[in-house]
């Protein structure tokens, strides 16, 4: 996560919401942030969100990703906010938006994920 310049502001049991400080070395040559950075947040914002929700007693991966981009953002600061919309026994569904400072859409996301469940 340090990587990516991730960093959970705030995640329980109702979703979860990321920052993300985009590294230079991900903007594109055109000054923008890259697609697959702003994928990379869904990918970790809507995974945490689930994780809360299983309460630390399951793994999970990431089956299906669809992320539909509205608009260019040259912003290098971003949040993640997500949440589950179906937890089942094997299966989890997330959605979420990413947003830059001022609240303008950048994009939004709808995750399948894979559960194995560890504890009980």
């Amino acid at each position: 996560m340090e990587l990516l310049g991730l960093t959970i502001e705030h995640a329980d049991e109702h979703g979860s919401l990321l920052r993300m400080d985009v590294p230079e070395a991900l903007m594109t040559p055109f000054g923008t942030v890259h697609g697959g950075v702003v994928a990379a947040l869904f990918d970790t914002g809507l995974a945490v969100a689930i994780a809360r929700r299983l309460g630390g007693e399951g793994r999970i991966a990431t089956h299906n990703l669809n992320v539909s981009y509205v608009a260019f953002t040259r912003e290098r600061l971003l949040r993640c906010h997500a949440r589950v919309v179906s937890l089942r026994t094997a299966v989890a569904i997330a959605e979420g938006e990413v947003v830059a400072p001022d609240g303008s859409l950048i994009a939004k996301a709808l995750g399948t994920f894979g559960v194995r469940r560890t504890g009980g």
